[in-house]
């Protein structure tokens, strides 16, 4: 887990930023408050393969000799992402109780073609050793196509990720900066506070979740989005089997039926879906996810806690 006193070093450092950096100490609380912690990932050195096991992003993977390299349902290679190295991972894993990874292992991410709007195919693989692998590659061109990605070496980071902008609560946040606004007795002063603070908040997002051009993606942090429903999506497709139709009510709907009409449950599972893996469009690497976007992996945080990673969602957004 996170070590208290890195918790401690990113909240005061996250606090003296919205405080002195951007004028936002009124909603510094708020903020705070509704954070995630997470694990940040960076790109290290281009990654040569000098030895297998290793945390790495693009390129080719390190497979167990008698795993199959996964096919779409056209029979096609899917394409490689990533490998990750549960050693690696877990002096990060988050202490606020949103994410369980396993001691020991690897998570490897394969996916087939993109389509905005739908559902990836895709598949997510534990394996639980990481001893007797061998660097494989596909043996014929994959589901993406194009240029190779560049293989790197990760960097694993302890990361407390702020609301992104369908995320934060807009309302709450002009509340709090206006009280003393409105104290003040000015009137230009109560417009000054409301008109200005969601573009600084946003401006304070941008640069603090994403700190550094290494950043190449995280896990069990907030997506990206235009709307507050990529939980709704994932677990549509999960639980239901269905993609989502853009209708959050008729989503809840169908989801509080499925779950013997049990609403408050819905919610619980909504808030249990999360974000396993963030990943952002990053040139270095090699991967463009439409028009910069985002490609995101979802899990419900029971299977992540058992570690089963035969139920996920793969989505993608882009603006």
């Amino acid at each position: 887990m996170i070590k208290p006193e890195q918790c401690e070093r990113l909240t005061r450092k996250a606090r003296k930023t919205l405080e002195e950096e951007y004028g936002l100490g009124a909603v510094a609380d708020l903020v705070l408050d509704a954070g995630r912690w997470g694990i940040r990932l960076d790109v290290s050195t281009t990654d040569q393969y000098r030895r297998t096991g290793n945390s790495r992003v693009g390129g080719h993977p390190d497979l167990p000799e008698d795993l199959d390299w996964p096919l779409t349902e056209n029979g096609v290679p899917m394409t490689f992402l990533a490998q990750l190295n549960m050693v690696d991972l877990t002096p990060y894993t988050p202490n606020d109780g949103r994410g369980t990874l396993p001691e020991r292992g690897m998570l490897y991410f394969f996916i087939g073609e993109v389509q905005a709007g739908y559902p990836i195919e895709h598949q997510v693989i534990y394996e639980p050793s990481t001893h007797h692998l061998v660097r494989r590659e596909p043996e014929r061109d994959t589901a993406l196509g194009g240029e190779p990605t560049v293989a790197h070496s990760v960097t694993v980071l302890p990361n407390l990720e702020v609301p992104t902008y369908p995320y934060i609560d807009g309302a709450a946040l002009n509340e709090r900066q206006a009280v003393p606004a409105i104290e003040s007795g000015e009137e230009a002063a109560v417009e000054a506070a409301e008109g200005g603070l969601f573009d600084r908040y946003l401006e304070f997002e941008s640069d603090w979740n994403h700190p550094s051009p290494l950043n190449w993606g995280g896990m069990f942090g907030y997506p990206e989005g235009q709307h507050p429903d990529a939980e709704h999506q994932a677990l549509s497709y999960i639980e239901l089997g269905e993609a989502y139709n853009g209708d959050e009510q008729d989503c809840m709907n169908k989801l509080t039926a499925h779950y013997g009409g049990d609403e408050e449950r819905t919610w619980e599972e909504l808030s249990d879906t999360l974000l396993l893996l963030k990943i952002d469009t990053h040139d270095a690497i090699g991967f463009h996810w439409l028009d910069c976007g985002e490609l995101q992996f979802f899990v419900r945080g029971a299977d992540l806690e058992a570690g089963q990673f035969e139920r996920t969602c793969c989505l993608i957004y882009s603006s």
